[in-house]
């Protein structure tokens, strides 16, 4: 991804899927964590805030915002069409998120065992 963006002359534009088909289920797609790290005031979504999924990227204000200092990176969380995986009902996707700090929950669409509600402070979920 760096070096694609780097490569941009005068404009990038990057595009993501948000949902695929493969074996027959959906599939919840995130854009890449690396687009997370690029300064939001040099972003510009071409597409409606519900269906986001193109950015327009000025590849010389990228240049200029890669030499500033950065800042520590948040600490990760979970977001919608993220996998999953618990120990009991196995790998999912999140569907649904809602509460803050230890009420924080998500909803999980398992493979296996259907859609569930899950209490972030006790589920021990990790990324699949």
């Amino acid at each position: 991804m760096y070096v694609a963006i780097t490569r941009a002359r005068r404009k990038l534009y990057l595009t993501h899927a948000k949902t695929r088909m493969l074996h027959g289920q959906t599939r919840y797609n995130l854009a890449s964590r690396f687009v997370d790290e690029i300064p939001r005031e040099l972003l510009q979504w071409l597409s409606p805030p519900s269906r986001r999924t193109a950015i327009d990227l000025d590849a010389a204000e990228w240049g200029a915002a890669q030499a500033a200092p950065q800042a520590t990176p948040p600490a990760p969380t979970w977001r919608i069409g993220q996998s999953v995986r618990h120990a009991k009902f196995g790998v999912g996707v999140i569907i649904d998120a809602e509460g803050r700090g230890n009420d924080a929950r998500v909803q999980v669409n398992f493979r296996d065992s259907g859609v569930k509600w899950l209490a972030l402070e006790y589920a021990r979920l990790e990324h699949a």
